[in-house]
C-alpha cells in the first residue's frame, strides 16, 4: 500500500473549525494574561449571558444542535455535555476558553474590570 494512499485529506469545514478553535485559544490567552477571570462570558446561538465564577452550578445553552452543558466548580469551567459529533469541547475539560463551534457555544472567562469597548 502506498503511504499518500492511506492519508485523509481534510475538508475545508474541519479547516475552519480548526482555525476558529485556534482564534478563540488565542484570544482566551491574551484575555486569561491579563486577568484572573471572575465571570463567564457565554455566547449560546447569538445570545449572551454572563455567570460568577465563584458560584459553583451547572448551566445549560441551546444551539442549532440541542443543548450543551457548561459546569462551573471551584472558580474553573468546562463542557460536561454538548450533541457536537467530534466531542472536543468535553475532551478540553477546565479551561479559561470553551468552543463548542458546531452547536455555536463559546464562552470566555473574565476579570469584572474588563472593558467591553474602548471609547475617546
Amino acid at each position: 500500500m502506498d503511504y499518500h494512499q492511506s492519508m485523509v485529506k481534510p475538508k475545508i469545514p474541519d479547516i475552519i473549525v480548526f482555525i476558529a478553535y485556534a482564534g478563540a485559544i488565542a484570544l482566551s490567552s491574551i484575555a486569561a494574561s491579563s486577568a484572573a477571570g471572575s465571570i463567564l462570558e457565554v455566547n449560546a446561538d447569538g445570545k449572551e449571558y454572563a455567570y460568577s465564577l465563584s458560584e459553583d452550578g451547572k448551566h445549560s445553552f441551546y444551539g442549532p444542535l440541542g443543548e450543551t452543558v457548561i459546569e462551573i466548580k471551584d472558580g474553573k469551567a468546562r463542557v460536561i455535555s454538548s450533541p457536537c459529533p467530534n466531542g472536543t469541547c468535553m475532551k478540553s475539560g477546565w479551561s479559561s476558553t470553551l468552543c463548542c463551534l458546531p452547536n455555536r457555544v463559546i464562552a470566555v472567562s473574565t476579570s469584572e474590570g474588563d472593558a467591553d469597548a474602548v471609547s475617546g
